[in-house]
């Protein structure tokens, strides 16, 4: 069972991912909060163009006072070697004694594993901890891996979303966001009560009809 401390620390953790939405494609915003001793020694987010990534902020931050620690995660840490070193091991390697995972990966590469591997290691993993608000905030990531696109909402405002849909896209919505989502980007939007916002709705290519807010709650 979750205490009031858990809820608190994974807020934090949700709040620096959602500050770095729109700044982070081809990767997820993810935000890591490491606490000892109930006090956070270690916080970071997800940087601008993917990374480092969260955890190795949050880690670098924490220094030797990770070990034993707590770490809340707002997505299941990676766990292959991409363009750096998986998340899973340098948790392990920091001597982390229980990580909470907000939601899931999708990913293929990892979903799962990442859990796997901290599991292996002693580590103890407690899942779903603000899953709904996570899953809220990786649903554009987890659309492009599904589809091979990102997920369109409607919203006057531009920030926080990895690109903005222009009016040339109507001549080709479908075109245009395959040629988006093949170039790592998650979430897109476009201006309300448009010709191309009512384009992509009929053609059921828009989120939500109302304007989408991007906060996690």
């Amino acid at each position: 069972m979750f205490t009031a401390a858990d809820y608190r620390f994974m807020d934090a953790a949700l709040a620096l991912a959602q500050a770095q939405l729109g700044r982070t494609a081809p990767n997820p915003a993810v935000g890591c909060i490491i606490v000892r001793d109930g006090t956070i020694v270690g916080w970071g987010a997800t940087a601008d163009g993917g990374r480092p990534h969260a955890e190795r902020e949050a880690l670098d931050r924490a220094g030797e006072l990770a070990r034993s620690g707590r770490a809340y995660v707002t997505l299941e840490p990676c766990a292959f070697h991409g363009q750096t070193p998986p998340c899973a091991d340098a948790l392990i390697a920091a001597g982390i004694e229980t990580v909470l995972i907000a939601c899931l990966d999708e990913h293929p590469k990892v979903a799962g594993r990442g859990i796997a591997l901290l599991r292996d290691a002693g580590i103890g993993v407690e899942t779903g901890l603000r899953a709904s608000e996570a899953a809220r905030l990786y649903a554009g990531f987890f659309h492009r891996l599904r589809t091979g696109r990102p997920l369109v909402y409607l919203d006057p405002n531009p920030a926080r979303y990895d690109a903005i849909l222009t009016p040339k896209a109507i001549n080709a919505p479908i075109d245009e966001l395959d040629r988006l989502g093949q170039a790592g980007i998650n979430r897109v939007c476009v201006k309300p009560g448009s010709a191309l916002a009512a384009c992509l709705i009929e053609a059921g290519l828009v989120h939500a009809p109302a304007t989408a807010a991007h906060t996690t709650r």
